[in-house]
């Protein structure tokens, strides 16, 4: 029965200040996907420290919110993931220690 079911959110992303930050505000549990550098795919690799890509529209106060968006996402990260095959047992190992706070009296609080 769907009512007797607790929903859980686990937001997947590459990016810390919007995938880990916004998600994590709003309740969910965050998987960091930073992919190895060969693949050059991760947001940390457009970071403003690095050449920026030429499509990218990014003022330099917008570039500087983002690096405080980052560092305050940094702490908010629950699990790390560098290569996709890895994804499916991180998000066990997020669900078993969801199931450890409920048993501890801890309970599920995003």
């Amino acid at each position: 029965d769907e009512q007797d079911c607790e929903r859980i959110w686990i937001h997947v992303g590459d990016d810390l200040a919007y995938d880990v930050g916004g998600s994590a505000a709003c309740g969910a549990r965050t998987v960091l996907m930073e992919l190895a550098d060969k693949y050059e795919q991760s947001e940390r690799l457009r970071a403003p420290k690095r050449n920026r890509p030429i499509w990218d529209l990014m003022s330099k106060a917008e570039i500087e919110q983002r690096e405080k968006m980052n560092k305050v996402a940094e702490n908010q990260v629950t699990a790390r993931v560098a290569f996709v095959n890895r994804l499916p047992d991180t998000i066990l190992d997020i669900l078993e220690d969801i199931d450890e706070e409920r048993q501890s009296g801890d309970g599920y609080m995003p």
